[in-house]
């Protein structure tokens, strides 16, 4: 039911007041009008910034997909070169970096490791069936000629001899087989 002059005379009002009632209302409509069209452009404000929502979560899960991939690179590589530092063969690495559990290792803003000493520790021991064992030998002493006359040869050696190296070495090859001539 709308507000008229019509309507409020019949109510006995009076028509300056009735024209202050009207110009009252028409302010109040304007009012209610400004009202609903602001809810309406802040309704279509509240979707945008669902959308923006969206699109924010889906760009933090890239971004934090991207960060794990980049901190698990890390890790990788810091392992790699651990484990080349323990001289392991480099057919063996990949082996190893395929059985890593990288996600119980943690990893500073520098790249490192965080407790290196206990990453290598474990790492040498759980793997030291693939560490190489290097042994340091001193130099091997030179041994002097032996003297051939003190010699012994076998009956293979004798075969072997021609009969120039027999006649040279007869006596040695005489002692060598105990033969006694007097």
């Amino acid at each position: 039911m709308a507000l008229t002059r019509k309507m409020l005379r019949e109510m006995g009002i009076t028509d300056e007041n009735a024209e202050e009632i009207i110009k009252a209302h028409a302010e109040t409509v304007e009012a209610l009008k400004g009202y609903r069209a602001e809810n309406e452009r802040l309704a279509g404000l509240v979707g945008e910034l669902d959308n923006a929502k969206n699109s924010l979560a889906e760009y933090q899960t890239k971004f934090e997909a991207l960060d794990m991939e980049k901190s698990m690179q890390a890790k990788r590589q810091a392992v790699t070169e651990m484990l080349r530092e323990l001289h392991i063969p480099e057919g063996c690495v990949n082996s190893i970096l395929h059985v890593t559990d990288f996600e119980k290792l943690e990893i500073s803003e520098d790249g490192r490791l965080l407790d290196e000493d206990a990453v290598r520790s474990g790492l040498s021991d759980l793997y030291s069936g693939f560490i190489p064992r290097r042994y340091l030998y001193g130099a091997e002493t030179a041994s002097p000629p032996a003297n051939s006359s003190d010699k012994g040869y076998s009956r293979e050696d004798i075969r072997r001899m021609s009969s120039h190296e027999i006649n040279e070495n007869y006596q040695a090859i005489k002692q060598s087989l105990g033969v006694t001539t007097d």
